[in-house]
């Protein structure tokens, strides 16, 4: 499995109160795999996927990237896990606004020590975007920028692709478009893909459909 959760458990701080926010949950994404995680706002979506990125820590229960256990690792263990297995698109892109496009896309690949310049390019033409390669972030369309952080995030051939709301900012044309891109993409690379998105539409094009709600996981269709 490309992911793997056993028994996961989180609590916050809510004002004076602790509240629990995930309660023994379960989740398995296999290679090649595309899915979709739904719910209301504060339902622990996000928290979710930072404890897979390794950016909070795991109070119970079991995460595991390609096979490696993330509970008891090091931050400098975390670090390397995210460099080399763990490919993240952000809703706000994050694009480096001081590169080209080009130097965006090679960004995680030399990170991870897998700098392939055809595979870049391979990429860009895939996602439409082999024109743009010496133009900069800041003269970039919302969905131009979508699609080189994509590039970005896939050129480092990571196990586990996590996206939080990467269509959040784009028109219905765009974000169909970026999101059949996307999921070809993750299944001819062999990448696990979990989107947490509020767009039903975006979730249809996943194989599956998780539903996160009253601190638990149900599966919503496969």
């Amino acid at each position: 499995m490309s992911l793997l959760i056993q028994s996961l458990n989180h609590q916050i701080i809510d004002g004076d109160n602790h509240r629990q926010l995930l309660v023994d949950l379960n989740l398995s994404v296999a290679p090649g795999e595309c899915v979709a995680l739904m719910g209301d706002s504060g339902s622990g979506k996000t928290t979710l996927l930072n404890l897979i990125a390794g950016l909070e820590p795991i109070q119970q229960g079991k995460i595991a990237v390609a096979g490696i256990s993330l509970t008891q690792a090091s931050d400098r263990q975390l670090s390397q896990l995210r460099k080399q297995h763990i490919g993240i698109i952000f809703q706000h892109f994050n694009l480096l606004t001081s590169l080209s496009v080009q130097d965006n896309i090679e960004f995680s690949a030399k990170l991870a020590g897998r700098y392939d310049v055809m595979h870049g390019l391979a990429l860009a033409e895939q996602l439409g975007i082999s024109h743009l390669l010496k133009k900069y972030p800041a003269t970039l369309s919302g969905g131009e920028m979508q699609r080189v952080a994509i590039a970005r995030a896939l050129n480092s051939k990571p196990k586990l692709l996590l996206a939080d709301e990467p269509t959040g900012n784009l028109d219905q044309q765009n974000s169909s478009q970026v999101v059949a891109q996307l999921v070809q993409l993750a299944k001819s690379n062999n990448t696990a893909l979990l989107m947490v998105t509020h767009s039903a539409d975006v979730a249809a094009s996943m194989d599956k459909i998780y539903r996160l709600q009253e601190s638990s996981i149900r599966l919503v269709t496969d």
